[in-house]
Formats: C-alpha cells, sequence, structure tokens
C-alpha cells in the first residue's frame, strides 16, 4: 500500500519502482526486515536517479505513443514503415521499462550505463524477459477478467506482482551476469531471534 502511494504522482513512478525493487531483493536474502521502514529509507536512497530515470522513460513512452498515433492516422502506403519502426520502438521501450529500475535497484551503475543495461540485458537474458511479460499479461487479464482480484489489487497493492517479478529477476540476474556493484547490507534485525 505504501508503494502504490508513492506511485500515485506519476512522476514518482520510477523511484517508487527502484525501492520496491531494491526492497523485495534485500526481503528474498533475509525475511526478518521491516518492509515498510525499508521501503521508505530505499524510496529516499534511489530517489534521484529514479527520478531522471522515470521522467526519461515517461518521455520516451510520449514520444512513441505519439508516433505510433501519427502514423497510424495517415492512410498511405508511406505509413507502414515509419509504423514498423515506432511498433519495434514500443517493444524496446516496454523491455527497457522492465529492466531499467530493476537494475538500478540491484547495481550501482551511472545513469548511462543503467539505461544502456536495460535496453541491451533482456536480448540476453530472453527467457527471462518472456517470463516478465508473461507475469505481466496474467496480471493484467486477472485484473480485467476477475473482479474480486481487482478488489485485492487495490487493498494490497501491486506488490504481489512486483514481488513475483523481483523472483525471476534475481534468477535472471545470477544467471546470466551482474552489472556493476551488487548492494552487501547487513540487517539490525537479522538473525537477532526476535
Amino acid at each position: 500500500m505504501v508503494a502504490l502511494a508513492t506511485m500515485l504522482p506519476v512522476v514518482t513512478i520510477g523511484p517508487a519502482q527502484a525501492a520496491l525493487y531494491s526492497t523485495l531483493f534485500a526481503y528474498d536474502k533475509n525475511d526478518d526486515i521491516n518492509l515498510v521502514r525499508e521501503y521508505l529509507r530505499r524510496f529516499k536512497r534511489e530517489f534521484k536517479q529514479g527520478f531522471i530515470s522515470g521522467l526519461l522513460l515517461l518521455a520516451l513512452i510520449a514520444a512513441v505513443l505519439f508516433g505510433l498515433g501519427f502514423w497510424a492516422s495517415w492512410d498511405t502506403d508511406l505509413a507502414y514503415a515509419p509504423l514498423i519502426v515506432m511498433v519495434a520502438a514500443a517493444v524496446v521501450t516496454l523491455v527497457i521499462a522492465e529492466y531499467i529500475f530493476a537494475l538500478q535497484a540491484r547495481f550501482a551503475n551511472p545513469l548511462p550505463r543503467q539505461w544502456k543495461l536495460a535496453a541491451l540485458f533482456p536480448w540476453r537474458a530472453f527467457g527471462c524477459t518472456l517470463a516478465l511479460i508473461g507475469v505481466d499479461i496474467v496480471a493484467l487479464g486477472l485484473a480485467l477478467f476477475v473482479p474480486f482480484i481487482r478488489v485485492l489489487m487495490l487493498i494490497f497493492g501491486l506488490s504481489w506482482v512486483f514481488y513475483a517479478k523481483s523472483l525471476i529477476l534475481l534468477w535472471g540476474f545470477c544467471k546470466y551476469g551482474g552489472y556493476g556493484e551488487v548492494e552487501r547490507t547487513t540487517y539490525v534485525n537479522a538473525n537477532s531471534g526476535m
């Protein structure tokens, strides 16, 4: 619910996703952490780079949507080639959106390298990419066709979808190699018996 609340202002979707992935990656290693406190701490830490990446991604999505709409409205044979290019750009934008904030959450890279990795890694880890898109399709399909799931998503937010995707991403990062410095954190409550 906290993650959903921080995503409500559209410009904070980037830092919110990066913080959510970062928290879920940490939770995978240590399930004894306080999720809300950890999320808010990571939201603050990931804000600057996530905000810039989020704005760049929103601009890219807007440009692709404008191009698709513009070339689809032309009823000539000359519009087909640019329309095919725009569809390819939409697919590339989709896979970049799947990875950009997860890469930020998992690895410490400068912004240009993070974007380069987000554009190249999905093709290297194509099975992982298909699994991530599959999770999105299943979640969207359930939300559209099963009213009870819509209620659950409103109550629990999208955290369950992100959790499933975080497990796939961790598998992909381990299998296909990591890029950059991985966070090494010790937690106060870890193994304290509480």
